[in-house]
């Protein structure tokens, strides 16, 4: 066990079972672990949770951690949180100490907008906890080295449990899925975390099936891992991918007499791909929502189209590998995608043109597939 000190911090909005296996992982291998939850992180414009919530929630998490502290350093200043003004506050708290700065490898995509890497760089050495659906590759850590940190990987992995993920799973009544239960239940009681939860009355109202609803949920859970791959916003995400089949099982004739009203394309429209255009509609239309981004990515996630959005892919993608999936080469999909967002579109791609022929394939796909075979 290491004599040196390791800080990891976050919003921990809410602190959930893979902060806690990561803190039993940094425990075993540090004396000192120090977690510091941020008021507000500078890449976010509000928590969900007030600061005494996420501290509760902390404490309930690190019960019975030998060596790991809760600090409210940053809960306690003035101004916005930044990680190296917090380093160089423990620099000065326990000087001559080696400092590591603990990090999910999901935080190296964007690694060069922290404010102050240089400082962050003589202060401290990159601890890296290596998580799911965000491999640690050479590129990465060249970004890493480029910014001027040293670095070490951790030899265990993290787990899944985002706070995205976390409000998509209250929304599905399974928040046991990424909070321990005393977690859980302070979740509850408090009315947390629920964002998303407007869904339920919507897949009522739009009569989806148990099965559309668990495929929703798993496709939601999915792609937000893969739009934080591509840096896209995962709660606009999230929408997209909770919404995307809301239109499955609703006529346009039915649509029509909620007072849609469509354009002469969705008459040219093969019937099961036609609730996309639906559903893009109904929430256009009837649901109020205005993210033309989200829409259009619902509006394409059955199809594709040539020159997709980062968030038509994400939501296209998803759709075509979320875990409940189970046909001829889908695990072979899911490889490719882990490699890139890219890999794994035209890989998709790809299978439809195979299993489907290319006289047969809407045309929007066929477009779609010969766009992305050039650009590779």
């Amino acid at each position: 066990m290491s004599d040196d000190i390791v800080i990891y911090g976050g919003t921990f909005d809410p602190p959930t079972k893979a902060h806690a296996m990561l803190l039993r992982g940094l425990a075993e291998r540090f004396k000192g672990v120090y977690v510091v939850p941020c008021k507000i992180s500078p890449f976010k414009t509000e928590a969900g949770a007030s600061a005494a919530d996420r501290l509760q929630m902390l404490r309930y998490i690190t019960e019975g951690m030998a060596g790991v502290h809760i600090d409210t350093f940053e809960l306690d200043r003035e101004g916005r949180d930044y990680t190296y003004i917090t380093l160089q506050h423990f620099s000065e708290e326990f000087p001559g100490k080696k400092l590591y700065l603990c990090m999910g490898s999901e935080m190296l995509i964007e690694l060069e907008r922290w404010k102050r890497t240089d400082l962050m760089a003589k202060a401290a050495t990159l601890y890296i906890v290596p998580r799911p659906h965000f491999p640690i590759t050479e590129e990465l850590l060249g970004k890493a080295s480029s910014l001027g940190f040293s670095y070490k990987v951790a030899d265990f992995d993290g787990e899944e449990g985002s706070s995205s993920e976390v409000r998509i799973s209250v929304a599905m009544g399974r928040p046991e899925m990424f909070l321990t239960e005393k977690v859980a239940d302070y979740v509850e009681k408090r009315g947390l975390y629920r964002e998303y939860c407007y869904v339920r009355d919507l897949y009522k109202r739009f009569g989806m099936k148990q099965s559309r609803i668990d495929h929703s949920f798993s496709t939601a859970l999915c792609g937000v891992a893969l739009a934080k791959r591509v840096c896209v916003d995962p709660h606009r995400a999230a929408t997209a991918l909770l919404l995307h089949d809301i239109g499955k099982y609703v006529t346009k004739e039915d649509a029509e007499k909620m007072g849609v009203r469509f354009d002469g394309r969705i008459d040219g429209m093969p019937l099961p791909i036609r609730h996309a255009e639906i559903g893009a509609e109904i929430m256009r239309q009837l649901l109020g929502i205005k993210d033309e981004e989200v829409i259009e990515a619902v509006r394409w996630h059955t199809t594709g189209k040539p020159n997709m959005t980062p968030m038509e892919k994400v939501v296209y993608l998803a759709d075509y590998i979320e875990p409940l999936r189970d046909f001829p080469g889908v695990d072979k999909l899911r490889k490719a995608t882990e490699k890139s967002i890219d890999e794994g579109l035209l890989a998709a791609l790809e299978n439809s043109v195979k299993h489907v022929g290319k006289d047969e394939l809407y045309p929007a796909t066929l477009q779609a597939y010969e766009y992305y075979k050039e650009k590779k």
